[in-house]
């Protein structure tokens, strides 16, 4: 597949726009060596007429009119064997923001278009240097929180998920080819049906399909995070709760009901997970116009919650305003009650309620680290096995939704042969599409709509 606009050269600043020790501007396409010799200057100001392959050399980049902009390491890379398939051109400078722009501005006034978002991936893809989902591993790699959503982000890139995907479409090819056999020689008489193989086949990649699909949950978490809500009435040590998770001083604590009047949030990261603890507006009945807002944030946040704690003073006991917050929250299966300032001594005590339930003081850091345990216990998240089992792990809605939608083909096949309709046309046009959705997983059946979404959310300059 070729794409109209790999016809340009394009060109970004690939490091990030602010103040560093380098910066780098990336060229991609035919014209890159031909800009790069328009610019570059040796160290006696001369032009230089050729770059070895792949080999950093010094020198200075001058504009158009001749003015030195910085001195530089440049380094030509000569396509196929690229990045992106092209010829490929990276200047090194000096870090600052204004120098990197002004090279960059150099660059397009020589022939080169600013990139797109994603458009050197893109580029890759297009080239075959990579697939789809290697692709996508590219952007988690940028956007992993923890040693895990790295792990199985560099797993995507390595190409261990393709790999998986690309057994079972070779599985399903087999199985179509012995299918349409049926098709085209009916006078062998091939009974496809009584045999069972095709049965047989299909029930096996269905179950593959199922065990790729389980792990996406674990996937989801590893990616975007726990989701934990700190709920419960005011001044019961919710931001004390906060500042003993991130084991500092994030969230203002008073003894003022109400100081929370917005929503906090920051992530820390547990036995490799990334957690988004959100800091709640305390819950009550209020007249204070922007304390409304805060509290209807709160319901909302509730709502998206994959934990929440549910904050309670025990020095104070369960008072009549918990209990229309529990009652509130009570349905929640992922609801952990916590009782907390143990340390000004208790009135409400864990053995008394079902739900599960903690004693801490968030004080002095008293069993925060069993509180943390908890969570993980409570999602049914073991890390050390995901650790093991990352490399098949699918994080992707994207990935889910069309395995879910070979999944269903699958089953249909399966439906069809169980009501004995033994029509090998029908079984064919649901193998078909069973091997389209995989495909387009990876990017074998690419629809350039979908392409432009996926790219779009990668940065400038990848």
């Amino acid at each position: 597949m070729k794409d109209h606009l790999c016809e340009d050269t394009i060109a970004a600043i690939s490091t990030p726009l602010s103040k560093g020790a380098i910066g780098i501007v990336r060229i991609s396409g035919k014209e890159a060596l031909s800009i790069l010799k328009k610019i570059f200057r040796t160290k006696s100001r001369k032009q230089k007429e050729s770059f070895e392959n792949r080999k950093m050399t010094y020198g200075i980049i001058a504009d158009k009119n001749g003015e030195e902009i910085d001195e530089v390491l440049a380094v030509y890379m000569k396509g196929p064997k690229t990045f992106t398939g092209e010829d490929i051109v990276e200047i090194h400078s000096h870090g600052g923001i204004y120098v990197v722009r002004k090279i960059l501005r150099t660059v397009l006034s020589c022939g080169a278009r600013l990139a797109e978002p994603g458009e050197f991936t893109k580029r890759a893809f297009i080239n075959g240097r990579i697939d789809l989902v290697q692709a996508e591993g590219i952007n988690e790699i940028i956007d992993a929180e923890s040693e895990l959503s790295l792990k199985v982000a560099v797993n995507h890139l390595k190409g261990t998920l393709s790999s998986k995907i690309e057994s079972i479409r070779d599985k399903l090819f087999h199985l179509k080819a012995f299918i349409e056999a049926a098709v085209d020689f009916p006078e062998e008489e091939i009974e496809i049906i009584k045999t069972g193989k095709v049965k047989e086949e299909i029930e096996k990649t269905a179950r593959e399909i199922e065990k790729l699909l389980e792990t996406y949950e674990d996937g989801r978490i590893i990616r975007e995070g726990i989701k934990i809500a700190i709920a419960g009435r005011p001044n019961v040590g919710k931001s004390s709760l906060l500042n003993a998770l991130l084991k500092e001083e994030r969230a203002i604590v008073t003894d003022i009901p109400g100081t929370t009047r917005d929503i906090i949030e920051e992530t820390i990261t547990l036995k490799g997970i990334p957690i988004r603890l959100i800091d709640t507006a305390g819950i009550r009945e209020s007249k204070d116009t922007v304390e409304k807002i805060g509290i209807e944030k709160t319901k909302e946040k509730l709502k998206e919650a994959d934990i929440i704690l549910f904050v309670i003073d025990g020095s104070a006991g369960f008072t009549e305003k918990d209990r229309e917050i529990y009652n509130y929250l009570k349905n929640n299966p992922n609801l952990i009650l916590i009782i907390n300032k143990k340390d000004q001594g208790i009135k409400a005590q864990c053995k008394d309620y079902k739900a599960t339930c903690i004693e801490v003081s968030a004080k002095t850091g008293e069993n925060i680290e069993k509180l943390s345990e908890t969570i993980m216990k409570k999602l049914l998240l073991e890390p050390e096995t995901l650790f093991k089992e990352a490399e098949t792990i699918i994080t992707s809605e994207r990935h889910k939704n069309l395995l879910e939608k070979t999944l269903k083909n699958l089953q249909n096949i399966k439906a069809s042969i169980d009501s004995e309709i033994e029509s090998p046309e029908f079984l064919a046009l649901d193998l078909d599409e069973a091997l389209d959705a995989l495909g387009e997983i990876v990017g074998k059946k690419s629809i350039e709509d979908m392409l432009d979404i996926i790219f779009s959310t990668f940065c400038i300059g990848k």
